[in-house]
């Protein structure tokens, strides 16, 4: 009995005790981790390049804006342009083919023709008399025949001897007209000092100058010289010297030579 009676408490106090125990603690719940620095940095890495690339974007538009502004202007321009050119190069018609080689011919030979000198206006003509020589068929003796010409009147007389150095015209010479002056006489100046005239030839005035040949010579001109009122005289010269005699015969010429009466 006492046994039970002591088990009895026992039992009651260990029950007790075993209610009471306390309960096990509740494990608390894991504080979040802290952020590491690396990471942080990044984060600031990225906003920096963010703030970068925002500036740019703003420093680009405010000064290089205009500029690509002005360079597609340019570019529609020279769009323009080339448009314009394709209007022009467009295949031409059939009338235009036939008429282009025409235009383009007539260009070439404008552009290959020499430019044309202005000519100077023509001077009044004076009718004067140029002395040729004839055959008279009586007495088979040569005589002065004057033909009338049309001669510029500055200078007249230079004109009118050159006119004599051409010698008769085709027609002329069918009537009978000769000439002795030769073809390659050549008149070096002309010059007028109280009323005789000063003509200086070349050295051709001596070919063939031999008797009769040479006095006709002489006589064409001076008679064509002595027409005019402000000359009565000729003194003739070869390449700028005064000559006393002229030919083989040694005809004389030392003075002013006058038309022989």
């Amino acid at each position: 009995m006492a046994k039970e009676a002591a088990k009895g408490p026992a039992k009651k106090k260990a029950k007790s005790t075993a209610r009471k125990k306390p309960a096990a603690a509740k494990k608390p719940k894991a504080a979040s981790a802290p952020r590491s620095p690396e990471r942080n940095r990044n984060a600031l890495y990225v906003l920096v390049i963010m703030g970068l690339l925002t500036a740019m974007v703003l420093l680009f538009g405010k000064f290089y804006a205009p500029r690509l502004t002005g360079s597609d202007e340019k570019q529609k321009e020279s769009i323009a342009v080339e448009k314009k050119e394709e209007k022009q190069e467009k295949p031409v018609g059939k009338k235009e083919k036939e008429e282009r080689p025409e235009k383009v011919a007539h260009e070439e030979k404008e552009r290959n023709q020499p430019e044309k000198k202005e000519t100077p206006a023509k001077q009044p003509a004076e009718s004067v008399k140029i002395y040729f020589v004839a055959l008279n068929e009586k007495t088979d003796k040569l005589y002065l025949s004057p033909v009338q010409r049309k001669v510029g009147r500055e200078p007249l007389l230079e004109n009118t001897m050159r006119e004599l150095v051409k010698g008769p015209t085709a027609a002329e010479k069918r009537k009978g007209l000769l000439t002795a002056i030769p073809a390659d006489l050549k008149i070096n100046s002309i010059r007028i000092r109280n009323k005789t005239a000063e003509i200086d030839f070349n050295g051709a005035i001596e070919h063939d100058a031999a008797g009769n040949t040479l006095l006709n010579r002489i006589d064409q001109i001076v008679y064509t010289a002595t027409q005019f009122g402000s000359v009565n005289s000729v003194i003739i010269k070869i390449n700028g010297k005064t000559r006393q005699t002229l030919g083989a015969d040694g005809l004389s010429i030392s003075g002013p030579i006058h038309r022989r009466q």
